[in-house]
């Protein structure tokens, strides 16, 4: 897990909830457990390479593997007693890899 947390600002606490923002300024919200699904995003990177290689480096598979490693590098970046945060639309990016790969093993 990452701990360090320099670059997530507090921003408002009650007894359930915490919101974080960061630096750019934009709201964090909880994706997942970063320890029971941190296998299956490196698993959509895996697969992605190979298929750019099978590919002779397309563009089609160059942009994929572009876009799961800054999925990847998000999913890192803010993991806070075990969970990820991420920016909506990156959390909804992240939660769609991982379904996907749920789909693809039947879990």
């Amino acid at each position: 897990c990452i701990r360090d947390r320099k670059h997530i600002e507090h921003t408002w606490e009650d007894k359930t909830m915490k919101l974080y923002k960061n630096e750019a300024g934009e709201k964090l919200y909880p994706v997942c457990r970063w320890e029971q699904n941190q296998h299956k995003i490196y698993n959509a990177v895996d697969r992605a390479h190979i298929r750019m290689w099978d590919e002779d480096h397309s563009d089609r598979a160059c942009d994929e593997v572009d876009r799961l490693e800054r999925l990847l590098d998000a999913f890192n970046e803010n993991v806070i007693d075990g969970l990820v945060y991420a920016p909506y639309k990156v959390g909804q990016q992240i939660k769609e890899v991982i379904a996907n790969y749920n789909i693809r093993v039947g879990a």
